[in-house]
């Protein structure tokens, strides 16, 4: 029994901090990532989070422990959470809290705030918390008594998982946290309830199926609402009933294997361009997709887009058929119809051109240079061969962002995690650093460039420290961007030894110069056990094609 449940059978009056535990834990959060805590160092919050059973984390940076409730979030599917002091503790959370919004991840981040009665007074770090993160959150809260606390904390969680996902801000008083409360004045919210899944009216349901059975050239277009319905064996199911092409937006590759014959990668770009009927699930009008507009997509092609959230429903482009449904009810709902009637032979017959061209179209994967500087496909094919299929494969970069989705392919749901449509560079360690306490059955690879190494670089030290395994890449091209596309003076790093870096944390560290020798350092860094970091020299003057604002989908890169 805990301090905490003793006080509440005797009746004694508790602080607000130690209510901060309990009411989390009661919501069923269980893993925390914070750093100093909520109001300060001395602040006995996260206590009594370790108290009531929370494994707790602490990080080198605020904006690390909100992209490490981020990945936690997507691949725990539920709420990643974070605490963080105030003032510039909070603040330095506010990047990742916006890049939690534009992928849609439910991260809920309790900050500290002043005392209540020094609001106004320009007391030691006050800021305005709440206006700056109101425009980077889905919602935000602030706590002005000690006993609403378990209630703003259980609506932060469901506001945060419900609908269109995305993050909420809660900021607590200092005073509030050390308020005494009397326990009759508590009220304990039930615990949260899974999300409700909305289903397709019939009459949409009809009308999708009668376009999709008229279509030509049918396609699937799927985004980050499958993984939050948690649907990707309905997704499976959905090709391989109808044998409707799939094309998806990074934040779903691996959801349906890309070695599965109807998941297109180098055929996605004519896919797009061509199709008559365009099936959006669970994604959002964006530049990933090109707001589902000419030129990625015709003119005239008709669409039907399923989406959670209403609004997204004629956003970008104004569909033929709108549905506010889950993405998984969706998709059992329509195969379903479709086993019935199915599509025609020419659709059929269209599918199949693009699934023979995506295979025809594989990389030449064994013309590979042995060129120094070592040529980043190289380096891409060494680490292809290494990583396991059900690993989780976080990528952080530019020019490393483009080398490897071009040429790493995703074959496991949540194979691959970028910062997604923000393009936020640093997330790689911080993200590999969520996704182990997530998935400790699950390897975790992290490509990235060294510039993005140098944001979160630190959080290293936090992975060794709570024991956790991961195997790092850097991709070092000794600065920033390759040199053709770097702008300006400040592109140059020199090829850093940061394998240095992680080797005096007590991690494992590599340096490699030459490619020979880049798959026997990845074998000991695996065989390490310990967080480990390979430090590969590649070709600065190497640039990707098109580049990340180009077209997205291509396999070779151009050199």
């Amino acid at each position: 029994m805990t301090p905490l449940e003793r006080d509440l059978i005797d009746g004694k009056p508790i602080r607000g901090a130690d209510l901060v535990g309990r009411a989390l834990a009661d919501q069923g959060v269980t893993h925390l990532f914070f750093m100093m805590g909520i109001g300060g160092p001395h602040s006995p919050a996260v206590r009594s989070c370790e108290e009531a059973g929370i494994s707790t984390y602490y990080v080198r940076h605020e904006e690390g422990a909100t992209m490490a409730a981020h990945a936690y979030s997507r691949l725990a599917k539920r709420p990643g959470v974070c605490c963080t002091p105030l003032g510039p503790g909070t603040t330095n959370a506010l990047t990742g809290m916006t890049n939690a919004l534009l992928d849609a991840a439910p991260v809920v981040l309790i900050g500290g705030g002043p005392n209540r009665g020094d609001w106004g007074l320009e007391a030691y770090q006050e800021q305005d918390q709440v206006s700056m993160f109101r425009p980077a959150c889905k919602a935000v809260y602030r706590v002005e008594l000690a006993r609403k606390i378990p209630e703003t904390l259980a609506i932060a969680l469901h506001e945060a998982n419900s609908g269109r996902r995305g993050p909420v801000y809660v900021e607590i008083a200092g005073d509030v946290l050390h308020e005494q409360v009397d326990t009759v004045r508590l009220r304990w919210p039930d615990t949260a309830a899974p999300p409700a899944r909305a289903a397709a009216p019939k009459a949409e349901l009809d009308a999708a199926v009668t376009l999709l059975q008229a279509a030509e050239r049918p396609l699937l277009l799927t985004g980050s609402g499958i993984v939050w319905a948690d649907a990707a064996d309905r997704l499976t199911r959905f090709v391989d009933v109808t044998g409707i092409p799939l094309v998806t937006t990074p934040q779903t590759r691996g959801v349906v294997p890309e070695d599965h014959p109807m998941a297109l990668v180098a055929s996605r770009n004519r896919a797009q361009r061509d199709a008559d009927v365009v099936v959006a699930v669970g994604t959002r009008a964006n530049w990933l997709n090109g707001h589902l507009r000419a030129p990625r997509f015709a003119e005239g092609a008709r669409f039907v887009i399923a989406n959670i959230d209403p609004d997204e429903i004629g956003r970008g482009r104004v569909p033929e058929v709108g549905v506010v449904a889950d993405a998984a009810v969706f998709l059992d709902q329509l195969a379903d119809r479709l086993t019935a009637g199915g599509i025609g032979d020419q659709a059929r017959a269209w599918a199949d051109d693009l699934v023979a061209n995506d295979v025809a179209t594989k990389p030449d994967r064994d013309t590979l240079s042995d060129a120094i500087p070592i040529d980043p496909l190289r380096l891409c094919e060494e680490v292809r061969r290494v990583l396991p299929r059900d690993a989780v494969f976080v990528v952080d970069g530019h020019e490393t962002l483009e080398f490897a989705r071009r040429w790493i392919p995703s074959l496991s749901e949540a194979n691959y995690l970028t910062s997604g449509p923000n393009g936020c560079m640093g997330v790689g360690v911080p993200f590999a650093l969520g996704a182990a306490v997530a998935r400790p059955d699950r390897p975790v690879f992290v490509l990235m460039g060294d510039g993005g190494f140098g944001w979160h670089g630190m959080e290293y030290d936090t992975l060794i420290r709570h024991g956790l395994p991961m195997v790092g890449i850097v991709f070092n091209n000794a600065g920033f961007t390759a040199r053709p596309a770097a702008m300006g003076t400040g592109r140059e790093l020199g090829y850093q030894r940061y394998d240095l870096m992680v080797a005096g944390f007590g991690g494992h560290g590599e340096f490699v110069e030459r490619p020979e020798d880049i798959a026997p350092a990845l074998g000991r860094a695996i065989a390490s056990g310990r967080p480990a970091l390979v430090n590969v020299c590649v070709d600065p003057d190497a640039q990707a094609a098109g580049g990340l604002l180009g077209q997205l989908g291509s396999v070779q890169a151009v050199r």
